[in-house]
């Protein structure tokens, strides 16, 4: 049977090109940051990982079905894989990291590991928002050129396009081919956490980048959420989500861009609320982060205008001015609802 692409927006050969290497990372996940420390220090392993990309490309052309493109991929690659230890000036180091490698991927399956990511992470996200979660579907395709010009290994993105479909929405996985691999593969779950959680639900009017509301507050505590889910997405690739959603999360927050600058706005927001809870509250340092998370959901839920959000959080402080500082402890009391304290906060108009 030919290929047949399960994503309208990508075509069966780059599907196949892609999937071929995805299911590689899938099945190699227990090693993915040593994998990606290899590749940096460059030598034998990254002549390797150009020798899968090769493969995947070459076997992608022939228009097999998704069980034996990955079958034939892992092939070729273990032949290539078994060359290279023969050879005597290999390093230690590399040849038991390869011979490691080569046992890990022999179990690779022909399954989307996007799409089982991503529904994981969907499972999730609509417990936090419990009637106000959306149904949302993935939708992978490529991208010409990579983000930020291809100076960080992440060449994926990802977007949720507005405005939503009340009835089903979309999130969009972008990946530029040529330059994805296993440090890419370990920051989707980061990418798709943070749309799950800033955008899939979101009340409001319009959609911005540099919204330090959406990027920002949120994103901080979307980078929470994958720290805490982490291991109950995939106990075997936690370590390498995590670690890259921190690599990830210095790229775009330090990036010169108005994303970059929501980011820096939003997250520095987020850790002001975040003592704030600990010092008037009373609350421990563990505790914190969850009420900054709850808060947040809570007032993504509310249907009020992205700038009215966006006000909430230039009034953060430091120093949180007293009327701020009163209703915000209403709110943690249970006194008031997440709606009722933007109203305070924020009159509407």
């Amino acid at each position: 049977m030919p290929t047949i692409s399960p994503y309208t927006n990508l075509e069966p050969v780059m599907w196949s090109n892609l999937l071929a290497r995805a299911a590689v990372f899938y099945a190699a996940r227990t090693r993915l940051s040593e994998l990606c420390d290899h590749i940096d220090r460059g030598g034998v392993v990254l002549l390797a990982l150009l020798d899968l990309e090769m493969w995947a490309r070459e076997v992608a052309a022939r228009g097999l079905d998704d069980a034996s493109t990955v079958t034939s991929v892992v092939s070729a690659w273990d032949v290539e894989l078994a060359a290279t230890l023969d050879r005597t000036q290999v390093d230690a180091v590399s040849r038991g990291f390869l011979s490691e490698l080569r046992e890990l991927v022999r179990s690779t399956g022909a399954d989307d590991p996007f799409q089982q990511i991503f529904t994981r992470i969907s499972e999730l996200a609509e417990v936090v928002y419990g009637d106000a979660w959306r149904e949302t579907t993935l939708h992978v395709g490529h991208i010409g050129r990579p983000p930020r010009e291809g100076r960080d290994p992440y060449a994926v993105t990802a977007v949720t396009p507005w405005p939503p479909d009340e009835s089903r929405m979309e999130v969009h996985l972008h990946i530029h081919p040529e330059r994805f691999g296993p440090a890419a593969f370990a920051a989707l779950p980061m990418l798709l956490v943070h749309e799950c959680i800033c955008h899939v639900a979101a009340r409001q009017d319009r959609a911005a980048n540099d919204s330090t509301f959406a990027e920002g507050l949120l994103d901080w505590v979307a980078y929470r959420f994958l720290e805490y889910w982490a291991v109950k997405l995939d106990r075997e690739l936690a370590p390498a989500a995590r670690k890259h959603a921190e690599v990830l999360r210095d790229v775009l927050t330090d990036a010169d861009t108005p994303e970059g600058w929501a980011r820096r706005v939003g997250h520095r927001a987020a850790e002001y609320l975040r003592v704030w809870f600990e010092v008037e509250c009373d609350l421990d340092p563990l505790e914190s982060p969850l009420m900054v998370a709850r808060l947040a959901v809570e007032l993504n839920k509310v249907d009020r205008s992205l700038a009215d959000k966006d006000a909430f959080v230039s009034v953060l402080g430091p120093p949180v001015p007293p009327s701020v500082a009163r209703t915000l402890r209403q709110w943690e009391s249970g006194r008031i609802s997440a709606a009722q304290l933007l109203d305070e906060v924020v009159p509407r108009a």
